[in-house]
């Protein structure tokens, strides 16, 4: 069940955003209050989906507890020995913090491990993400029948710009921050489920900074240095 509302809710989304660009281009208030409506919808289903997907809390606190009951009667022996006989009580003390300490080194290795196995998000990484974010944008554009295309390429490891048709430029303010606003959020689901791929998976919670640009070079929008947020640059009134 939960499979079927995260589906349907990323389905959902995607089509919406194609649905609020379409409303872009065609200037259709209504459709786009329809798409956003849709949009918030495809969203909430697949949160739900996510929050009531199955979990192993329960098994894991299953063998919590059977681990501590054996280390319960493992300590009750420790404890009669050593309370007949101290000299070995102090062996045994001895010997636990050896164990403890080599534990120690053992998880500390095992972490040094893990931290130099990780991936680092460089140019080739960067590279393979825009060809993939191209293929998703005109996609949802294609199913939406908008005949316009745009274009995700890389800049460096760390950032990426997206390309719109050059008329784009002088659509009025307000349309080209919600067409900004609606890059970044394909950009940032694109991302998330292209990172979690086994052969992807680096070491990087979001994706590149993002730019909104015209074909002749022109900064439309750019994305906050934090993150998250998108501000226009060109000013249309």
């Amino acid at each position: 069940m939960w499979v079927l509302l995260s589906l349907v809710g990323f389905l959902g989304f995607i089509v919406a955003i194609g649905a609020l660009l379409w409303s872009f281009i065609k200037k259709n208030k209504n459709l786009r209050k329809k798409s956003l409506i849709g949009g918030l919808l495809a969203m909430i289903m697949f949160f739900i989906g996510v929050m009531i997907s199955p979990s192993d809390e329960s098994e894991s606190s299953v063998e919590t507890a059977k681990t501590e009951q054996t280390s319960k009667k493992q300590s009750k022996k420790k404890s009669a020995t050593s309370s007949s006989k101290k000299k070995n009580a102090k062996t045994s003390s001895s010997s636990k913090k050896e164990t403890s300490s080599s534990s120690k080194t053992a998880s500390s290795s095992s972490s040094t491990e893990t931290s130099s196995s990780s991936k680092t998000y460089d140019d080739a990484a960067n590279t393979a993400f825009a060809s993939e974010l191209n293929t998703q944008i005109n996609d949802v554009l294609k199913n939406g029948g908008v005949t316009d295309s745009f274009a995700a390429m890389p800049n460096g490891s760390s950032l990426i710009d997206v390309v719109v048709p050059q008329n784009y430029k002088y659509l009025p303010n307000s349309q080209i921050q919600q067409l900004a606003d609606t890059i970044l959020s394909a950009k940032e689901n694109c991302f998330q489920e292209w990172n979690a791929k086994p052969e992807n998976n680096y070491d990087e919670t979001y994706g590149p900074r993002l730019y909104v640009k015209s074909p002749d070079g022109t900064t439309l929008a750019k994305e906050s240095f934090l993150g998250g947020t998108m501000k226009r640059v060109i000013d249309n009134k």
